[in-house]
């Protein structure tokens, strides 16, 4: 009766952990996508400073990144542009707040994002061809 016991206490242990993968919690929550290639947000450490990638084929690096709230996209809160607008010199991925070499932020005055407020991130590359991604940090 105790190795009955016994081999049912490790069977289910086993198949506690042979379980299927389980959801990455993730306090970002992504919208719409539009534009010419993939833009993705992404929890950053603190979550205030997402972290966004975007691919294009090989190229990924861009010459603009740009956050506003969507409630007024005209109004960057956020932006970090390369020194010379003619290159691509900004590498994906890009933290929220955080510049590159070879660039400098124009907008800042919203390094650490709110909870609760849908932003966009608009990635624009060199040739002007764009994409964007509206994100939402859930507290």
């Amino acid at each position: 009766m105790v190795r009955l016991i016994g081999l049912f206490v490790v069977g289910s242990l086993l198949l506690i952990g042979c379980g299927e993968d389980k959801q990455i919690d993730t306090r970002i929550e992504e919208g719409a996508l539009t534009g010419a290639f993939t833009v993705h947000v992404s929890d950053g450490n603190p979550v205030s400073r997402p972290v966004y990638t975007w691919s294009n084929g090989a190229n990924t690096d861009a010459m603009r990144v740009t956050v506003a709230r969507v409630a007024d996209v005209a109004t960057a809160v956020w932006e970090v542009q390369s020194d010379n607008p003619s290159l691509d010199n900004i590498q994906s991925p890009v933290t929220h707040g955080v510049s590159q070499p070879s660039t400098f932020e124009s907008a800042t005055d919203e390094r650490d994002l709110q909870t609760d407020i849908w932003y966009r991130v608009t990635v624009t590359k060199s040739d002007f061809s764009t994409a964007s991604r509206d994100f939402l940090i859930k507290p």
